[in-house]
């Protein structure tokens, strides 16, 4: 641990708090899945028993079977759970690492985010590394290995935007990302060209003014 002043110290407990609130709202948002599936898969196999006359043979029937019910699910919330906890505290375990450089940039980073988005960022800058966080494991890429980014903004169904960023390095691309809010968009490559100001950014289409100002305030 560093040793942080008051007020960091305090920032990183709340930070922590809301993490583990998120995580635990999504745990259960995923619960909720799994009993309403549960209950669909329940009425579809006690449906088909009262109507068959010969009820062990629904026991064994190829489609439906109280394993189906019981099992796929059970793996799926066990699987989605256990991965979100290991996620969660990967992403606890780089934030306290973070010296106060990385916790200034963490903290200004956090603060253009919209409030849904605000519990768990997408990315960390800790020691001259950048860290993201995808459901399964974390993907560290040291930042004097980006020596190029490209970047794509995609019209989705419903009017919602995903912004696209690829890494390069000299020769091959490194890594690629997803985000859905243009101000942790914007952040990374601004701050990507304070830690490189050598780096190069192309933008393969150009994104419409008016989606800058759809997610306002951004600030740094």
């Amino acid at each position: 641990m560093h040793n942080y002043s008051a007020e960091d110290s305090l920032f990183i407990q709340i930070e922590i708090k809301k993490i583990r609130e998120a995580r635990n709202n999504a745990i259960t948002f995923i619960m909720a899945i799994f009993l309403i599936s549960f209950v669909i898969l329940l009425y579809v196999f006690s449906d088909r028993w009262l109507a068959t006359p010969d009820k062990r043979t629904v026991y064994h029937s190829p489609t439906i079977s109280l394993y189906t019910i019981f099992l796929f699910p059970t793996i799926l919330f066990t699987g989605l759970s256990w991965a979100l906890s290991i996620k969660n505290q990967k992403y606890i375990s780089v934030l306290q690492q973070l010296d106060s450089h990385d916790l200034d940039i963490y903290r200004r980073y956090t603060s253009v985010l919209a409030q849904r988005y605000a519990a768990i960022a997408l990315y960390i800058f800790c020691k001259n590394e950048l860290i993201f966080f995808p459901l399964f494991g974390s993907k560290k890429i040291p930042i004097n290995q980006i020596k190029r980014i490209e970047t794509k903004y995609v019209h989705n169904y419903r009017d919602t935007y995903s912004y696209h960023i690829y890494f390069y390095n000299d020769a091959t691309k490194i890594y690629q990302t997803t985000m859905h809010q243009i101000a942790a968009f914007d952040f990374l490559q601004k701050q990507l060209l304070e830690e490189n100001p050598n780096l190069t950014i192309i933008a393969r289409n150009q994104i419409p003014s008016y989606l800058r100002t759809k997610d306002k305030p951004t600030h740094y």
